[in-house]
């Protein structure tokens, strides 16, 4: 199933701020670095937010849970 594009930026400031700092990176092996340049899709009925880790760069991507969908 292809990617289908959400609108990151239509979430509420509360929600953009937690998603950008939960976050874990596998280069840093660190959690809650935060994440820079989000973008938002579904895919394979999930809901995910993509980015830079704020640390090191390194694209890291987050799986929303159902009560932040």
């Amino acid at each position: 199933m292809p990617r289908a594009a959400r609108d990151f930026s239509k979430r509420n400031a509360v929600e953009q701020k937690a998603i950008l700092e939960d976050t874990w990176c596998d280069v840093c092996k660190e959690a809650d670095l935060g994440m820079t340049h989000p973008v938002e899709f579904e895919e394979n009925g999930q809901i995910m937010v993509e980015g830079l880790c704020a640390r090191c760069g390194t694209a890291i991507r987050t799986t929303l849970s159902i009560e932040e969908q």
